[in-house]
């Protein structure tokens, strides 16, 4: 999050010509990597448990602690809006002029803080750091978020890798491709003949 926002990084990659500019291709790039962070920070909560109040996965942990800090830069740089007590229909704001200024600055402090903390063995500092950051609040977080989450969990995707086959008599190749499905993922392999 804190090097994407080198733009003649993203050149490298083919984003943009190196230089600044927040509105174009780069720029493209640069928000909507932001935007998927904070939208992961949300889904992440489907991996905390509300009876023992831990998380399941670390890396969701990790989402949910840059959601926090996108939230807390200030600035009105990252919020939610949502209508009422109702979290149907939430939506993720994020300032995409701010994300070189007020996004990478939270991004750089709290990475500098984490790195702090591991380079110098405070695990007691360091434990308490994160722990703060991912600590979810059980009726806005683990009720409201989460059951909104639960609600629009996505199933889980497959992904098939195609085939390519060899004509003997024409040398011609072909590429062959499967539905993404369990049963696509088999005849994929079996295809194969590995």
């Amino acid at each position: 999050m804190f090097l994407s926002c080198e733009f003649p990084v993203l050149k490298i990659f083919g984003f943009g010509d190196g230089s600044f500019d927040i509105d174009g291709e780069a720029g493209d790039v640069l928000y909507a990597s932001y935007l998927g962070m904070a939208r992961a920070g949300l889904v992440a909560l489907e991996m905390w448990d509300p009876k023992s109040r831990k998380w399941g996965q670390p890396h969701s942990q990790a989402r949910f602690s840059i959601l926090q800090c996108f939230l807390q830069a200030g600035d009105d740089f990252c919020k939610l809006e949502y209508q009422g007590d109702d979290f149907k229909g939430a939506v993720i704001k994020l300032d995409r002029s701010k994300i070189p200024t007020v996004g990478r600055k939270a991004v750089g402090e709290y990475l500098q803080k984490l790195h702090i903390y591991k380079s110098t063995a405070d695990v007691d500092a360091g434990t308490k750091f994160f722990g703060d950051m991912t600590e979810v609040d059980p009726e806005f977080w683990g009720r409201k978020v989460r059951d909104e989450v639960l609600a629009n969990k996505q199933p889980r995707k497959v992904f098939v890798q195609a085939n390519t086959f060899l004509d003997e008599e024409t040398g011609k190749v072909t590429l062959k491709h499967y539905d993404a499905t369990p049963q696509g993922m088999v005849q994929s392999w079996a295809e194969r003949q590995v």
